[in-house]
């Protein structure tokens, strides 16, 4: 009797856990889709280094990192910037990567202008900040990003 409980509360974990496997990889595919093929230019290049997690690289000077929280069965997604050596980082945000396969339980994984939308909304305050510091000639540390 124990054996077979536990089993199949064995069954019902490894088959959650590969599931939220499964959205955190379709997202991460639907998202470089959209960066790499979107028209506008961004000025991201995608961080083929597969330790690194999903990265994307901001005018090859920050780094973009997205990446499940470190807790077993963490549904949290999160953003974070570092600079070009990675001795700093400074927090994006967090999403929620649901059950369902929806992303902050609205944008659906799967649909590359919506994935792209919500990664962009992440990362916006990014351009205006940088934007504002090269129009007026300033150093801007990665401080002053977050």
């Amino acid at each position: 009797m124990i054996l077979s409980d536990l089993s199949k509360k064995a069954d019902f974990i490894a088959a959650r856990h590969r599931l939220l496997q499964t959205h955190w990889h379709q997202y991460g595919n639907t998202l470089v889709q959209a960066i790499t093929l979107s028209r506008p230019r961004l000025h991201l290049t995608v961080n083929c280094d597969p330790a690194q997690g999903l990265s994307f690289w901001l005018f090859d000077h920050f780094q973009i990192h997205i990446n499940p929280a470190e807790a077993f069965n963490s549904h949290t997604l999160c953003y974070r910037l570092e600079n070009r050596d990675g001795s700093e980082s400074v927090s994006l945000g967090d999403a929620y990567l649901g059950d369902d396969g929806l992303l902050d339980s609205a944008v659906n994984i799967h649909d590359r202008d919506a994935v792209l939308e919500h990664f962009l909304l992440k990362i916006s305050p990014l351009y205006d900040k940088i934007s504002r510091a090269v129009e007026h000639g300033e150093d801007l540390p990665l401080g002053s990003l977050a």
